[in-house]
């Protein structure tokens, strides 16, 4: 549902998304206009150029990929000063619903740049990090409008293929990192790529696309105590129900987003994976990473206390209150526990089991 109101955004102006919102969501068109201005949501265009401080200890350079479909994504690889003469693993970060650049920067969101947080992380431990623009976005080519979710698929396939040709990089040793819809594209690379070494899921979902849409609408309708009243609400669900399929009738990317099971996918993923869900999630909501670690044949999942689902400290979660949230860097707490769970991959470190979601705070 993200992307749909993403795209409006950039296309459409803020009118006809608030529209697009209240067909979606069952909303009035003044009710949608409140839920655009307080969600989190990104355009094309609404991109910040990288400014990652890497300090002495790592060096990077701005990259092409060439995809099938003739698109061209630009990106930044970094790689550790270290791995000049020793090839390394490297990290593949795809990010989630709407079009963002190589850092995930929100334009309603200054200083969230989950990427340029996660890629500082990562190279301090060693790892080589590649970060692109989405086909659209940044000084990638291609258009973003039209895209589905195994259209980006095949674009992390290229940037995997483009990783492995590296001579800084242990063709053996790549690993995708997703945020969101970033983790579901990462279950559909992994499944067709059995040789990619491991997966790291933030804020993944175990459902479909068309449950995800229900159950944000439903608990935005039950928690928004002015706008319904109880004996409208099931009336206001199932319109939201029968306009968000005629909206997906001719949506590419939200028709494929409701059609696409997690569950599915991966049960026939091998690799391991690490889950890291925010316990305050109102987009996923957090139970489904138990789901999806159940049907995944490696897996540990992890709860991340008072965290929401752009990974921030947030004692509510709900995405209308974004934009007042005073912290918009990742926990360090959170990175780490990613790391050790790379370096446990690779020899270097032993995962603590057990380990609770307070304890990392």
């Amino acid at each position: 549902m993200g992307r749909s109101l993403h795209r409006a955004v950039a296309h459409a102006g803020v009118g006809a998304t608030a529209r697009l919102i209240g067909l979606l969501l069952g909303v009035s068109r003044w009710a949608a206009v409140v839920v655009l201005s307080a969600a989190a949501l990104a355009c094309d265009g609404c991109t910040a150029p990288s400014s990652t401080a890497r300090g002495g200890l790592s060096d990077h350079r701005e990259v092409r990929v060439e995809v099938d479909s003739g698109v061209t994504l630009a990106g930044d690889f970094a790689w550790p000063l270290a791995s000049a003469t020793t090839p390394v693993p490297a990290i593949l970060l795809l990010s989630g619903s709407g079009a963002q650049d190589r850092d995930g920067t929100r334009i309603e969101l200054p200083g969230y740049r989950p990427f340029a947080d996660v890629a500082d992380t990562l190279l301090a431990a060693g790892f080589a990090v590649l970060r692109l623009d989405d086909r659209g976005v940044g000084a990638s080519t291609g258009r973003f409008d039209g895209t589905t979710t195994e259209d980006f698929a095949r674009d992390a396939a290229a940037a995997v293929a483009w990783l492995r040709a590296q001579s800084r990089v242990q063709p053996e040793r790549i690993a995708l990192v997703g945020h969101s819809e970033g983790a579901l594209v990462a279950l559909l690379v992994a499944r067709a790529d059995p040789q990619l070494w491991a997966l790291g899921l933030l804020g993944a979902a175990a459902r479909s696309g068309r449950e995800i849409a229900r159950w944000q609408r439903a608990t935005l309708v039950a928690t928004d105590l002015t706008t319904w009243a109880p004996a409208q609400r099931a009336a206001v669900l199932a319109r939201a129900e029968s306009d968000a399929d005629a909206i997906a009738a001719t949506d590419p990317w939200l028709r494929t987003w409701f059609s696409l099971d997690p569950r599915t996918i991966a049960r026939d993923v091998r690799q391991p994976a690490l889950l890291l869900h925010g316990e305050n999630d109102r987009q996923v909501a957090v139970e489904q990473v138990h789901e999806l670690a159940a049907v995944l044949h490696n897996a540990r999942a992890m709860r991340l206390s008072h965290t929401n689902h752009l990974l921030l400290d947030d004692f509510d979660g709900d995405p209308r209150g974004y934009v007042r949230l005073t912290s918009r860097r990742i926990d360090g707490g959170i990175l780490r526990v990613l790391v050790t769970f790379l370096q446990q991959q690779n020899g270097e470190n032993r995962f603590s089991e057990g380990k609770t979601a307070k304890q990392i705070r």
